[in-house]
């Protein structure tokens, strides 16, 4: 991971985004493209970290039971989705874990996500705030109908067993290939691949299986189409009980690097972004958007509006 950059204005933070843009996150880089995420407290080693892979909900089958459950209790939500992707999308978009981690490719979004107090978090503002910055090679990325990404998001269905690849080859020689698409495990995976897309052949690749990919969504939300949102998209690290990381990612390499808001600075940060329309009603084009907008900044003076 590169080193912290430290900001303390739109200027500042625009300047290291430039920075990137010329250079590259650790190094000049052609084919890339540069994703966001705010998140309002440094969380260390665990940033960037899917909700799935926290509190034990990766062992046994609690994520199957729980997209299984989602589905159940929630049917008319899903009616309207095709793949397993589009329900993993619905489900994170309502605060459900799962193994997507929202990114966004509008910068200013990202840093206002750093600075906004979410009134249903915990998170003060006596704590640092970061933008995470991801430099995602082009072969890395999907769009949401991709068959490497319906084999990746159906391991969320999947409760046969742990899904443990580790003893399985890697090698993309046909015979190789042929008897990791024998094995009971894999079949299992395919038969949950084949609900959503009945006419998926036996070539899942292992290493597909254990990367992580940026995937482009439909834009059929208003919230994903305002935030320029994307996602991305964690195999297994292998077995089911283990996410991929960046550093065990068999993909084309994703290099992070972290952009520190002190708390000092995020009073004057949050005006600055007030001034080129960054607030709340815009960032949520819906109803709660608008509500928090009103709740928090009618009749205010600007030293109140993030109290």
């Amino acid at each position: 991971m590169s080193a912290y950059y430290d900001i303390y204005s739109v200027a500042d933070y625009l300047e290291v985004l430039k920075t990137f843009t010329r250079y590259g996150v650790e190094g000049y880089r052609e084919d890339v493209q540069l994703y966001f995420r705010g998140e309002p407290q440094d969380y260390g080693k665990s940033a960037g970290t899917p909700g799935i892979a926290r509190d034990g909900w990766l062992q046994g089958n609690r994520e199957s039971t729980l997209f299984r459950e989602c589905e159940r209790r929630l049917a008319h939500e899903f009616a309207g989705c095709s793949t397993t992707f589009e329900k993993l999308s619905l489900m994170q978009h309502y605060g459900i874990r799962t193994r997507l981690l929202d990114v966004s490719l509008d910068s200013l979004q990202s840093l206002f996500f750093a600075l906004y107090n979410d009134p249903k978090s915990q998170v003060g503002d006596n704590c640092d705030s970061v933008v995470l910055v991801y430099e995602i090679h082009k072969d890395s990325v999907r769009n949401w109908h991709s068959d490497v990404v319906s084999v990746i998001s159906n391991i969320a269905v999947y409760n046969y067993d742990n899904l443990d690849i580790r003893h399985l080859s890697s090698s993309t020689e046909e015979a190789a290939r042929t008897a990791f698409n024998e094995d009971d495990s894999i079949k299992h995976l395919l038969h949950e691949i084949r609900a959503e897309k009945s006419y998926f052949g036996p070539w899942i690749k292992k290493d597909n299986m254990e990367s992580i990919y940026c995937v482009h969504p439909l834009l059929d939300n208003p919230r994903i189409k305002s935030q320029q949102g994307a996602f991305l998209l964690f195999g297994i690290d292998g077995d089911k009980t283990h996410l991929a990381t960046l550093e065990s990612n068999k993909g084309t390499e994703i290099r992070l690097a972290k952009i520190r808001i002190p708390y000092s600075a995020k009073t004057r940060i949050r005006e600055e972004l007030n001034l080129l329309g960054k607030t709340v009603d815009t960032v949520y084009p819906d109803w709660n958007g608008v509500s928090d907008y009103f709740n928090r900044f009618y009749g205010k003076t600007p030293e109140e509006y993030y109290r």
